[in-house]
């Protein structure tokens, strides 16, 4: 299975696979989640469906109640050389047939923004002061920002607004790496906007704008808002796989 970058290059997404011994990792509940291996081929399955199920089990599985183990860093560098692949551009839906039956049917969404999501969900995760897993496994995940910032960077102009929100809503986070902190006057503009414009991602935007100090008056009322954060979080119970 291989795909080509933006650049042209070829890139083997098996090979990519294979860099990692997925026997010697773990992620949450492993006699009943699918293995992480199996869960990130099904990102590229063919059939939309299996798409979804697999971002779902990736929330659920690699990052689930928020928890860093040690698949979460390669399962991110793997997402993270995909990103370029036309099949995440897919719609996909990572609801259950039960869940659309008992709740409605929620919108179908870009797989790319599901994936720009989960990678920026967990970089914010690895921001906090104590987050929850082994030491050794959040900085895996740490070290791994400078080459998740060079992956997502190209979709800060993407023609699709959704798709450039996600990618710069994604690399706030990273920003937090000192290899990385002078990204961050170029993108103040467009942070900004994000903040104006953009619900999903205001309260992320607002907080990163707080901590450069800037001036957030104009968005008080935002203040302690939640924001609309589909597809990008994992579950605080156990995951229903």
């Amino acid at each position: 299975m291989s795909m080509k970058s933006r650049q042209g290059r070829s890139v083997d997404t098996e090979e990519l696979l294979l860099r990692t011994d997925w026997s010697s990792v773990e992620h949450c509940c492993p006699n009943v989640a699918p293995a992480t291996p199996v869960i990130l081929r099904q990102l590229l399955d063919t059939t939309a469906g299996k798409q979804g199920a697999a971002l779902r089990d990736l929330q659920q599985a690699v990052t689930h109640s928020n928890t860093f183990y040690s698949a979460t860093a390669p399962a991110a560098s793997f997402v993270a050389a995909i990103l370029e692949d036309p099949r995440t551009l897919a719609e996909v839906t990572d609801q259950r047939q039960w869940e659309a039956a008992d709740f409605g049917e929620e919108p179908r969404f870009v797989l790319r923004v599901g994936l720009l999501n989960w990678l920026g969900s967990t970089a914010w995760d690895a921001n906090e002061e104590s987050p929850d897993g082994r030491d050794a496994d959040i900085q895996a995940f740490r070290t791994l920002r400078p080459t998740l910032y060079d992956a997502i960077q190209p979709f800060l102009t993407d023609e699709d607004l959704t798709i450039r929100d996600a990618a710069l809503a994604a690399v706030l986070p990273m920003l937090a790496s000192p290899e990385l902190a002078h990204h961050a006057e170029c993108l103040r503009d467009d942070v900004w906007a994000l903040a104006a414009n953009s619900a999903p991602y205001r309260q992320r935007a607002i907080d990163t704008l707080a901590s450069w100090g800037e001036d957030i008056t104009p968005f008080q009322r935002y203040r302690h808002t939640p924001d609309v954060r589909a597809h990008e979080e994992g579950f605080a119970d156990d995951p229903p796989f």
